[in-house]
């Protein structure tokens, strides 16, 4: 089915920016981009589409979310991975509260390793990108940009990732943090003093890799993922996995 059949049978299923990042999914997986090369331009994609610019704006930012396109600030959007390209990603629909705590239980279990990897490996360069990524963070809390907020902390473990040296964990985190609910699930719904909670643990991450230290790493991120856990669970009333609750209760 061609793109212009597809829209005909999907527009009264999904809302335009739905339609638009199903679309945007299927020429990805189609190959029609490269990893690493640009974009079209928004206005040549728009008028190409037959779509407005807003309407594109908001469904790359969906692909953003998903660590498949990366936006550059004055450049426009590259493509950055295509190994999300799975059935159950195609689909614009929102993961379940369920899935969203497995994904986290992964993250637990796969990133300590990584963020101490990076510890020892991690130049100043990316020092430097990961402090100022911090200081973002910061003024985007304060100024309630939950939207910024999503891309700094993309941002931040994709830093952290590249300090390993190694393109496979890279990836993997890529796939890891595609999710925005990773990194901060119903993040604007929590109270101002548990927002401020979890992002002082992006702050204590960075010191530890500043110190080069592997193990205040590792327990940092440790930290930071059942912090994220116990304030989900308690948003959203779903139960902690196994291994969190266990983790939790060691720290008590």
């Amino acid at each position: 089915m061609g793109d212009a059949a597809a829209k005909s049978a999907e527009k009264y299923v999904y809302s335009k920016e739905e339609w638009l990042e199903s679309l945007l999914l299927r020429r990805i997986s189609a190959g029609y981009w490269a990893v690493g090369e640009r974009l079209p331009a928004e206005r040549k994609m728009a008028a190409e589409l037959d779509v407005s610019r807003n309407t594109l704006r908001g469904a790359l930012r969906r692909l953003e979310a998903r660590g498949l396109i990366e936006a550059r600030q004055g450049s426009g959007y590259y493509l950055q991975s295509t190994c999300l390209m799975t059935s159950s990603n195609v689909s614009p629909a929102e993961e379940s509260d369920e899935r969203i705590m497995a994904r986290l239980e992964a993250a637990y279990l796969f990133l300590p390793g990584v963020v101490a990897m990076a510890a020892c490996k991690i130049t100043d360069v990316q020092l430097a990108e990961l402090e100022e990524c911090t200081a973002n963070l910061s003024k985007a809390v304060f100024s309630k940009d939950i939207s910024e907020f999503k891309a700094q902390a993309r941002r931040f473990f994709k830093i952290i990732a590249g300090g390993t040296k190694n393109q496979i964990i890279d990836e993997m985190v890529s796939s890891f943090c595609a999710s925005s609910s990773l990194m901060f699930p119903g993040f604007s719904s929590f109270e101002e003093a548990q927002q401020q909670k979890l992002f002082a643990d992006y702050v204590l991450i960075f010191n530890a890799l500043k110190k080069r230290d592997s193990e205040e790493s590792s327990r940092c991120v440790k930290i930071k993922v059942i912090n994220t856990c116990v304030a989900f669970s308690e948003l959203k009333g779903v139960a902690l996995p196994f291994s969190i609750e266990q983790a939790r209760q060691e720290m008590l």
